[in-house]
């Protein structure tokens, strides 16, 4: 992945002539308020947080132009950095809603965050099923259960119900949030890219290994092709 830089539109000269880029990368990174560093292989999304308003993004010679203008909740400063309220995608959308949500218990993430380092197979389990909310797809739908449980080669089709009772659990004093699960998870940086690749990882290990097929037998599993 290349290094990216930004700047503020307004703080950067752009041609008026008809189909000419808006500015050239070398300006962006001369002006840019923002400079992000090339990312590992293991990398994890690192977000910056943007004022409102016009800015220009270079990645390496490419120069894209962007517009950042949605409403942020009553009180809520979008340019504080410290502020996990800001709209910015519908992933983030999701997130406040999760972060939103009444009866949090306060150690709710370091209980969370413990249980997926003791639990591995809960971690990758959670970001497969909610791979296409970590992505950023729109709409977001989750994976079936029963996929789920025959890539990952889970124990029985309740168990992606199981991990999700037992984390409403760690989170919440009070029963339900089903919906605001998957927001809280993404909000505090609990289920990441990085999750998400591991787990499939490990799915495509289980499919060349005939583990997933053994899994199919053990559930009686049918394709709904068949």
């Amino acid at each position: 992945m290349m290094a990216a830089a930004v700047s503020r539109d307004d703080d950067t000269p752009a041609p008026d002539t008809a189909g000419a880029p808006l500015v050239s990368a070398e300006a962006v990174r001369r002006t840019a308020r923002h400079v992000l560093p090339a990312a590992p292989e293991s990398y994890e999304a690192r977000p910056v947080v943007l004022d409102q308003g016009l800015w220009v993004v270079s990645v390496a010679a490419w120069v894209l132009r962007l517009r950042l203008d949605l409403p942020t909740e009553a009180g809520v400063d979008a340019a504080d950095p410290g502020s996990d309220q800001e709209v910015v995608t519908r992933a983030n959308e999701l997130a406040r809603r999760g972060q939103a949500a009444g009866a949090i218990r306060k150690d709710a993430v370091a209980r969370v965050r413990g249980y997926f380092e003791r639990n591995a197979t809960a971690r990758l389990a959670m970001a497969y099923y909610y791979q296409e909310f970590i992505l950023g797809f729109s709409p977001p739908q989750t994976v079936p259960m029963l996929d789920v449980v025959i890539a990952l080669n889970l124990s029985g089709e309740g168990a992606v119900s199981d991990y999700k009772k037992l984390l409403q659990g760690f989170i919440w004093s009070e029963r339900g949030h089903a919906r605001d699960l998957t927001g809280f998870l993404l909000a505090n940086g609990l289920l990441t890219a990085a999750d998400l690749n591991e787990a499939r990882l490990v799915a495509e290990q289980n499919e060349r290994a005939g583990v997933c097929d053994m899994a199919r037998q053990r559930l009686r599993y049918r394709p709904k092709s068949e």
